[in-house]
């Protein structure tokens, strides 16, 4: 018998393609796509589905001894899992998984990470239980055959067709017939790593899993990437353009230490909401409140695949993240310019970080030594009974012992985790909230902030009790935002997120007030402390009321960030 005549082998094949369709298809509208949308893109995920699963299949035969019932079984179980693994993963990360993220693999391990993606199984995908029965029962249904040179045969001519048919409706779509314009598509398509590095939704929907991820292994094992002239020319020309935007005539403010409080998923529409007739976050809320105190809610998140590890990246060292992978994976390797090495050399600051985790959690102690922190604190450090994470009750607790007893001056960043997802029961039963328009996620994320304001008020009460607080200049920030989908909120809910600079020695009327970026932080922190430095970052200093937004989706300033991290730029002579 034929394995084309076979029905069984077809419904298995058949689900193969199925599988890796779902996936595409369930991320495309899950994800908002980083590029344009038109209809050839749908020919060329169905084209590259299609071959991906012929490959895939034809390959699981040959390793299984040209075994067909086991190949087709293999290949079908191989789409099954990266199927599932992807979406999940891009319900919490709203991206494909990166190659990236295996190094990173103990990280999505975590109890609480593991608890974030699992909240975002839906009843659909009870498809892949169906798939799998019928994959089984197909298997045991299907005759034992062999793989032969005439299927390989077809094979090849069957991958022909789709790429012939593929260009067939290129003609359709485009039509034209100059032979260049096919060399280019071919070339653009299959070789050039732009659009892997520059729009990873829309490559790895187009170009398939297969593709991307072998570009990702040889670019990170291969392509030590070494900066053009041209490439150098035109960073060097961005950061000339970009000194007078970055100081200001501001006087120093009469500080000796810089105190981060880095807030997890923290956003600005809490600020000022009230909830039953209470304040959310009543301490915060006061702060926004007082005129001596820098307050803007209208910072743009600019993370990308890394969530909280690129929030800190960009603080750290004022660059974006890479946009097709996790950043701390090559960040891990090369040298980046680290705000705490900066204060150190300067101010003479002994540099310290305190967070809920465990020092390995998104290789937060390799990130350290990079940015130039030289204690970490994490949940060994805490010597009292605790839990799976740190509360932020006792990482405030140990931030505070930390401050009675360290050397001064000093720099510090204190990490929350209370606001972390999945949000699934109010942790603070002193601030019920019942208001049934709201939904329960959304209900539960407010009762997490009300908690967390909670701490960050007592921290600042001992700060003050301790004389720390007035020769202290603190930043209250956040990681980035929350996608509106896990807190059951609608898409158009307010994204920005808040800052709050505290002892900054300048008036609100004397700074910008408007859309900023985060990006801007490492730069006005440098402008507030009249710190001279080669490197000033990617961003404009927020003590102007000349402020120029210049991050966007599109700005320069994310190739310029890609250049200078993978080539190991602050590396260079």
């Amino acid at each position: 018998m034929s394995i084309f005549r076979d029905r069984y082998f077809w419904l298995t094949f058949a689900l193969t393609v199925l599988n890796l369709l779902v996936m595409h298809y369930t991320i495309f509208a899950t994800c908002e796509m980083d590029n344009d949308i038109e209809p050839m893109l749908f020919v060329d995920n169905f084209s590259i589905v299609l071959i991906e699963s012929v490959l895939l299949t034809t390959l699981a035969s040959l390793f299984s001894w040209r075994n067909l019932r086991i190949g087709f079984l293999i290949a079908f179980f191989i789409t099954w899992a990266w199927s599932i693994a992807n979406i999940v993963y891009s319900r919490f990360f709203f991206q494909y998984i990166p190659f990236s993220a295996f190094s990173e693999s103990g990280s999505l391990f975590d109890p609480l990470v593991m608890k974030s993606m699992l909240d975002g199984v839906k009843w659909v995908d009870g498809y892949f239980l169906v798939s799998a029965a019928l994959a089984v029962w197909s298997f045991c249904k299907s005759p034992r055959l062999r793989l032969r040179a005439a299927y390989l045969w077809r094979t090849f001519l069957g991958v022909l067709a789709v790429i012939l048919v593929n260009c067939l409706f290129r003609l359709i779509f485009y039509f034209t017939w100059s032979p260049s314009y096919y060399v280019k598509i071919i070339r653009y398509q299959l070789f050039t790593t732009w659009r892997y590095t520059c729009r990873p939704l829309y490559t790895n929907f187009q170009r398939g899993s297969v593709r991307n991820l072998a570009f990702a292994v040889w670019d990170t094992y291969f392509n030590e990437h070494e900066l053009t002239a041209e490439e150098r020319r035109e960073i060097t020309e961005e950061l000339t353009a970009l000194a007078p935007l970055q100081t200001s005539q501001h006087a120093a403010p009469d500080v000796k230490n810089v105190i981060i409080i880095l807030v997890e998923s923290y956003m600005s529409p809490t600020v000022g909401l009230t909830v039953d007739g209470k304040e959310v976050t009543p301490f915060l809320n006061a702060l926004a409140r007082d005129s001596s105190i820098y307050y803007n809610g209208h910072m743009a998140s600019n993370i990308t695949v890394g969530e909280s590890s690129d929030g800190q990246l960009i603080y750290m060292t004022g660059l974006l993240p890479l946009r097709s992978e996790i950043s701390i994976a090559k960040v891990k390797r090369h040298a980046v310019p680290g705000l705490p090495t900066l204060l150190s050399k300067t101010r003479g600051m002994h540099t310290r970080m305190v967070i809920p985790t465990a020092m390995s959690m998104w290789s937060q102690d390799d990130l350290c030594k990079q940015y130039g922190i030289t204690d970490l604190y994490s949940l060994d450090s805490y010597q009292k009974p605790h839990g799976t994470n740190l509360t932020d009750a006792q990482v405030f607790e140990m931030a505070d012992s930390i401050d009675a007893t360290t050397q001064k001056p000093f720099f510090s960043v204190v990490l929350t985790m209370a606001t972390h997802m999945p949000y699934f029961e109010q942790m603070d039963p002193s601030f019920p909230i019942r208001d049934p328009k709201l939904p329960d996620e959304f209900k539960v994320y407010l009762n997490a902030c009300h908690y967390t304001d909670a701490q960050i008020a007592r921290y600042f009460a001992n700060l003050k009790r301790r004389g720390l607080f007035d020769e202290s200049l603190i930043l209250i920030l956040s990681d980035h935002n929350v996608k509106p989908e896990h807190l059951a909120m609608p898409a158009a809910m307010e994204r920005e997120l808040p800052v709050y600079i505290i002892n900054g020695g300048f008036s609100r009327n004397e700074a910008w007030g408007g859309a900023c970026n985060q990006l801007d932080v490492y730069t006005t922190i440098l402008d507030l402390l009249k710190i001279e430095a080669p490197w000033r970052g990617l961003g404009h200093t927020l003590l102007t009321t000349d402020y120029q937004n210049s991050v966007s989706d599109d700005s320069r300033k994310w190739d310029y960030s890609e250049w200078m991290i993978s080539g190991n730029y602050f590396n260079q002579p």
